[in-house]
Order: structure tokens, then C-alpha cells, then sequence
């Protein structure tokens, strides 16, 4: 249940910065390699958590990070698809 939320967040946290940051006037590269960072930084605070409060092993925070990070990456790389001028 935890990873649900936690990957709720990415996208909710996803779509609010790409929302937000168009609507200010920066980039879409500038938005993606911010979203990147932050999520890649919070990914890793969530699984060091993880290991050091909830008791769980190394491999399995990085196994589960990976699925918690890659999720929400995925789905900015849809959008960017998606959304391309061709």
C-alpha cells in the first residue's frame, strides 16, 4: 500500500510541476531534469527510510525503488512523447 502512495505522489507531483511550470513559463526540458532530480532524490530518502525505520533489506528498497522511480519517469516520457509538435 505504502509504494501505491508513494508512486501516487510521483505523478500527482508530476503533473503539478508540469502544470505549474508551463504555466510560469519554464521550459519542458527545464521541467523534466528538475522532476528528474527530485524525484530521483526523494526515491532515495523514501528507501533509505525504508531501511533504517521500517527494518527492510537493502535489496528489496532498491528493487522497489527502481519500480517507484521508474513509474512516474515513465509516464513524463509519455507525456513528452505524446505531447511533441511533429
Amino acid at each position: 500500500m505504502h509504494t501505491t502512495i508513494i508512486i501516487t505522489f510521483g505523478l500527482v507531483l508530476l503533473a503539478l510541476m508540469l502544470f505549474i511550470g508551463e504555466n510560469i513559463g519554464f521550459s519542458r526540458q527545464t521541467l523534466t531534469y528538475s522532476f528528474i532530480v527530485l524525484w530521483l532524490a526523494l526515491t532515495m530518502i523514501n528507501g533509505a527510510i525504508g531501511v533504517v525505520t521500517a527494518g527492510q533489506s537493502v535489496t528489496t528498497e532498491l528493487v522497489v525503488g527502481s519500480i517507484v522511480f521508474s513509474i512516474p519517469v515513465a509516464a513524463l516520457v509519455l507525456f513528452m512523447v505524446m505531447s511533441s509538435e511533429a
